[in-house]
């Protein structure tokens, strides 16, 4: 597919160089079909990437019901490096 693009963008830009002697035109009609054809990439790039986070949040969350999340012993207290940037009511950090 890329290659056809290629070689139809090279015949569109001499036809229109030697024949029509208008580059800009060609340039214009030569650089369309890329344009059209990266969104099209970028769009199903985009697509990829949500299915394939989609499916990392349902083996997460398959995950933590198969290890029975509700039991108290898997409560984890945040780091004290996260304590140490709240700050209190008068503004002053804890420490």
């Amino acid at each position: 597919m890329v290659g056809i693009l290629a070689g139809l963008s090279i015949v569109v830009v001499l036809y229109s160089l030697i024949i029509v002697q208008q580059i800009l035109l060609g340039l214009i009609v030569a650089v369309v079909p890329w344009l059209l054809y990266l969104v099209v990439r970028f769009i199903l790039t985009l697509e990829r990437i949500a299915t394939a986070l989609e499916r990392l949040a349902t083996a997460r969350a398959r995950e933590s019901e198969s290890a029975g999340s509700g039991s108290a012993g898997d409560y984890q207290r945040p780091s004290e490096s996260y304590e140490r940037g709240t700050e209190t009511e008068g503004g002053v950090e804890n420490e």
